[in-house]
């Protein structure tokens, strides 16, 4: 595969028993791309992620993630990516600071560049008068932007976004993707899964698995256009509407 690509993978599979939850997926992600990564619940994505994140051994093939392979050196991803999961990976009963300091360290970056970082990042989201809050505390909408702030403190070549704006406003939702352009011009790469069409519209490319499968990969453009569809929520019915899993 091209070795343009930050993030490839090469027949990846993962099975539990007899049951196989990733089938053969072979793609790869840009440099700097916004890449969506959508499917039903069951079709694979997440377990895909976790692969993807070194957080999960492939059962069969491969994939490298900023040039480490996920089976064989999974901490050394771990190091290179940054990573915010549907629950947030916060700790409500730390203060936002607090938080900032434990994440930057397992991280490994030094206390004079966590407490840089901290304070570029509550000033940037306008908190520099909460980094004593409890995390908590916090609307949702401003758990997700700490929780993406945190993802990205380390300033990680890849990150890795499970479905991170599930639960809020449109209006809030919105905003949340401003941070993730401003990620992707940085020259941070974006793997996002999302159940919101209109969110797929954003990325530069997507992908949509189907019980294990990827069944289509373009730009949304291109998929619209191959599928004779308006929007991506009806390309996504018309893939997904054959699945097998529930």
């Amino acid at each position: 595969m091209d070795t343009e690509y930050v993030i490839k993978a090469e027949q990846l599979t993962k099975r539990f028993g007899a049951f196989v939850a990733v089938d053969r997926i072979t793609f790869g992600v840009r440099r700097s791309e916004i890449f969506g990564f959508l499917g039903a619940n069951g079709a694979g994505k997440t377990t895909a992620m976790r692969m993807l994140t070194g957080l999960s051994r492939p059962t069969a093939g491969r994939a490298e993630v900023a040039g480490y392979d996920v089976g064989r050196s999974p901490e050394a991803v771990k190091r290179r990516i940054g990573y915010m999961s549907q629950r947030f990976s916060l700790y409500d009963d730390l203060t936002i600071a607090e938080n900032m300091q434990l994440f930057g360290g397992i991280y490994g970056m030094s206390k004079g560049r966590i407490k840089d970082k901290t304070a570029e990042c509550l000033r940037s989201l306008g908190l520099e008068g909460e980094r004593s809050s409890l995390v908590g505390s916090l609307p949702l909408g401003w758990k997700q932007k700490l929780a993406f702030a945190v993802a990205t403190i380390h300033e990680p070549e890849i990150v890795f976004l499970d479905e991170p704006t599930g639960g809020v406003d449109p209006v809030t939702r919105r905003r949340f993707w401003e941070r993730i352009y401003e990620a992707a011009d940085g020259g941070t790469t974006v793997f996002v899964t999302t159940h919101y069409m209109d969110e797929a519209e954003y990325c530069d490319r997507v992908s949509v698995m189907v019980d294990g499968r990827i069944a289509a990969l373009d730009t949304p453009a291109a998929l619209k256009a191959r599928f004779g569809a308006d929007s991506l929520y009806d390309v996504f019915y018309h893939i997904a509407r054959g699945a097998e899993r529930s």
